[in-house]
């Protein structure tokens, strides 16, 4: 099965093919402006609804692909970015949608490009919003335990947020402060059931609150968690410190919802359930249609995919580290490309080898030292290592 103006480009796209019962609106060659019924064999149907990003050039992920699934009690996954709740519904209104359709809309993590519309889709259509209970914990405000400066304006899931006060300000700020009155129905941690064959898996490391959606054995929701094409960015344990005033109560481990290493577990999780169903369609967020081409996903071979590029960049830092300490950022000039270092795109790149130094002092091989600088211990312990985590829940 092929559609006109897009590419099959290998097994795994022919696969997720299988899945398009109907193409109603084409949109751009990233997907932007696209509408797509897929349906599943068992006759269910779930509406990708691509809703636009700000971001370009070489960190774009393209649209955020939200979904409108038709169960026995209907329901919407995300939201989209600032400003795209009411062009949303807009969207599920030209394929038949009503408001009254849904039951609830439930919140993959809490990014600005998967929530961002959510006040605003919620107040067009009053629906019932479900997340982890740490997505309801992290919007809230918290003046008197918010760190000092800048930052005590905004909620405790942005007190860690690494880019520059300009760029949050200007893209954020508005939307925070929409969500604060929002009432969430809270979804617990490790598998939960939303209805007949609908679970939800708690699969942090990309955020603390992740969740993926697995509708039986025929599909599974799974956002940023897994991605095509690109790898999902991890976030570092670091990063619990500037919420743990929040969270500890409920959270008194790092490592359970932060960090390259949490990542890695549920990356595991998701292949053993993709073990248990092995012909499970993968709807992920980001790139599913992109450059006038699908791009399907196996998940346990995509699993497997992640794993050696994580092993592969932990042995690169080492590499570096060989010679002599150096610090985060300059590490991330010797690896990443120039191209990938221009702008916020440092940032991201220093995030990302901190995840990986963090999770190699677990593995013994890497020492950390005072100003912010890493050493090699001498030991090559992280393949080992990775291959020993094993998933929770």
């Amino acid at each position: 099965m092929q559609y006109a103006g897009s590419e099959v480009n290998n097994r795994k796209d022919i696969n997720l093919l299988q899945h398009v019962e109907k193409i109603l609106n084409k949109g751009d060659e990233s997907g932007n402006g696209m509408i797509v019924r897929f349906r599943l064999p068992s006759g269910l149907d779930i509406f990708g609804l691509p809703t636009k990003n700000f971001y370009g050039g070489d960190w774009d992920l393209g649209p955020t692909w939200n979904f409108a699934v038709m169960a026995d009690e209907p329901f919407l996954v995300d939201s989209g970015r600032y400003g795209q709740g009411q062009k949303l519904v807009g969207m599920m209104a030209s394929v038949g949608i009503k408001p009254e359709d849904l039951v609830f809309v439930l919140i993959s993590h809490g990014h600005e490009d998967h929530d961002g519309g959510l006040a605003e889709l919620v107040s067009a259509t009053n629906l019932r919003v479900k997340a982890h209970a740490i997505y309801d914990l992290i919007i809230r405000q918290y003046p008197k335990k918010a760190p000092p400066g800048h930052k005590q304006g905004f909620p405790a899931k942005c007190w860690h947020c690494p880019m520059p006060e300009a760029f949050f300000t200007r893209n954020c700020l508005g939307y925070h402060k929409v969500l604060q009155q929002l009432e969430v129905d809270r979804i617990a941690d490790g598998m939960q059931q939303l209805g007949t064959e609908i679970r939800t898996y708690h699969l942090p490391g990309h955020s603390p609150d992740c969740l993926a959606v697995r509708i039986g054995d025929e599909a599974i929701i799974v956002g940023d968690i897994i991605l095509p094409d690109i790898t999902p960015w991890p976030t570092r344990e670091a990063m619990y410190d500037d919420i743990a005033a929040v969270i500890n109560r409920q959270y008194a481990d790092p490592s359970a919802i932060f960090g390259l290493k949490r990542y890695i577990k549920s990356l595991k999780k998701l292949g053993a359930i993709a073990s248990a169903h092995p012909e499970m369609a993968v709807l992920p967020a980001h790139r599913l249609y992109f450059r006038d081409r699908w791009n399907g996903i196996d998940l346990g071979q995509r699993v497997r995919e992640l794993l050696h590029h994580h092993v592969d960049r932990c042995g690169a830092i080492l590499e570096i580290l060989n010679a002599e300490p150096k610090t985060a950022d300059e590490i991330a000039g010797e690896y990443f490309p120039e191209h990938l270092l221009k702008g916020n795109g440092r940032l991201m790149a220093v995030n990302e080898v901190i995840s990986h130094c963090e999770l190699m002092r677990y593995s013994g091989d890497v020492i950390a030292l005072a100003n912010n600088h890493y050493k090699s211990s001498g030991s090559s312990n992280c393949e080992g290592y990775i291959r020993s985590l094993q998933p929770e829940g």
